[in-house]
């Protein structure tokens, strides 16, 4: 090895011990001044972790299945142009994010209405509604979460008594309520939409009308049935009598037919042919040949004596 070479690795050897010797102090700087300052620096990260800990139900949120959030930035208000849809979302601590349930969610209450007569009647009605899909934030700028009390509630509260308060308790009692809860959902859907919310529909599940008077419609209703089974046996009679009407005409109509167009010598030769049948039965009988009309007399008899032989 040459001596140019040897200086070469010398002062490439000194340059890494000046830099090890450098490190060295920069490492020693750097424990000191953590070491001055440990306390100002354990503190903070301290408080860091704790406020991580205790804000944690801030910062982080969850959109459930269903679900959509709008954020409302405590220097700005509500976000508009931003829906936070399903998933994990961080939030700084001092915004809010509120979450609303989109799907079909249903709403059971009890409705008072009064009659065209002025009496009370108990609705108990069911609401099916949700709100209008990606207007969550205007709806929370214009409504707030409270809407189901603001809106769904009072609107289809007034569509009911408006609709059912056009008819009398006994109308009420048969009437169809499919067409009922079509006019309900008709009027409280049209006010709602405007006001970001949809009502898909409103089903009367029952109605209650006060005691007495569904006693009375139930004497009625009865006095009714009675009134049509009257009316069913009144045509029946009816019905009857012009049967033995018929009849009658006919049976004299038959004996005009038999009295003008059969002849003596045809009645006697039928005559003849009924003795000669019941003359051939098997019951006891007794035959007198001979009568008035030429034709043989036969009488029934509980004796066993044989029958007398006689031809016609």
């Amino acid at each position: 090895m040459s001596e140019e070479d040897q200086e070469n690795i010398d002062a490439i050897d000194e340059r890494e011990f000046e830099n090890n010797v450098r490190e060295t102090k920069v490492l020693k700087s750097v424990a000191s001044w953590i070491e001055g300052h440990l306390f100002s620096l354990v503190v903070p990260a301290l408080l860091f972790a704790f406020g991580t800990i205790y804000f944690w139900s801030a910062i982080v949120h969850t959109v459930r299945a269903g679900e959509e959030g709008v954020m409302w930035r405590r220097f700005s208000g509500t976000d508009l142009d931003t829906l936070y849809m399903e998933g994990v979302h961080v939030i700084l601590p001092w915004n809010e994010l509120h979450i609303y349930d989109v799907r079909i969610q249903k709403l059971d209450h009890t409705i008072q209405v009064l009659s065209t007569d002025g009496l009370e009647i108990d609705v108990e009605v069911s609401t099916r509604y949700r709100p209008v899909a990606k207007t969550v934030p205007q709806l929370h700028q214009n409504v707030g979460p409270d809407y189901v009390e603001r809106i769904i509630v009072p609107e289809v509260i007034t569509a009911v008594r408006e609709v059912m308060g056009q008819y009398r308790p006994e109308e009420l009692y048969a009437l169809n309520t499919g067409d009922m809860q079509r006019q309900i959902v008709s009027r409280a859907a049209i006010q709602a939409r405007d006001r970001f919310v949809i009502i898909d529909d409103v089903l009367v599940r029952r109605i209650h009308l006060p005691e007495f008077v569904q006693t009375a419609i139930q004497n009625k209703l009865g006095e009714e049935q009675e009134m049509l089974e009257y009316e069913y046996r009144i045509e029946k009679e009816r019905r009857e009598a012009q049967r033995k009407v018929v009849e009658a005409q006919g049976i004299k109509e038959f004996q005009q037919i038999i009295s003008t167009g059969i002849e003596e010598p045809y009645l006697r030769w039928r005559g003849i042919e009924a003795t000669l049948k019941l003359a051939e039965s098997n019951n006891a009988k007794l035959v007198v040949i001979g009568n008035s009309d030429g034709l043989p007399l036969i009488l029934n008899t509980e004796s066993t004596l044989p029958a007398v032989p006689g031809t016609p």
